[in-house]
């Protein structure tokens, strides 16, 4: 397995994962530079990645191909994504979910009031358009 920055070239291979799970993709282009893909014998086969909000960051765009779940990828593809906002001055991950919350909550995240969102991260698309106001909302201090 091959982790490594994510590039506009992946774009399209990329999304067809997401999309697998019924993510938004419409935006993902806009923060590529943030994602972190796992690759296997060329094949992508996990994906993730933040959007920068000064020192907050949105978690977002979480997938592993289903025949790959259960070996560790995306906890290696967290890590490293965390590593990189920490790098880029990011002290806090927000993050929706409507499926994943008990995952999340595995790595350290809890959940917070869709009132107590900073406006920064309210201001998203995936918090304001892409995602449905029925996510669940969660924080981790990084």
């Amino acid at each position: 397995m091959k982790y490594k920055q994510a590039h506009s070239s992946d774009l399209t291979k990329i999304i067809e994962l997401l999309e697998t799970y019924d993510l938004p993709t419409s935006d993902c282009k806009d923060h590529i530079s943030n994602f972190i893909i796992a690759e296997n014998n060329n094949t992508i086969v996990g994906v993730g990645g933040f959007e920068n909000r000064g020192n907050l960051g949105l978690l977002r765009s979480f997938a592993v191909r289903q025949s790959d779940k259960n070996q560790g990828i995306a906890e290696q593809i967290f890590s490293l994504v965390k590593a990189k906002a920490k790098d880029s001055g990011i002290n806090q991950f927000y993050l929706l979910t409507t499926t994943a919350s008990k995952y999340f909550k595995r790595l350290g995240f809890t959940i917070c009031n869709r009132d107590d969102v900073p406006s920064s991260i309210k201001a998203t698309k995936q918090f304001s358009d892409l995602c449905p106001s029925s996510a669940v909302v969660m924080v981790l201090d990084l």
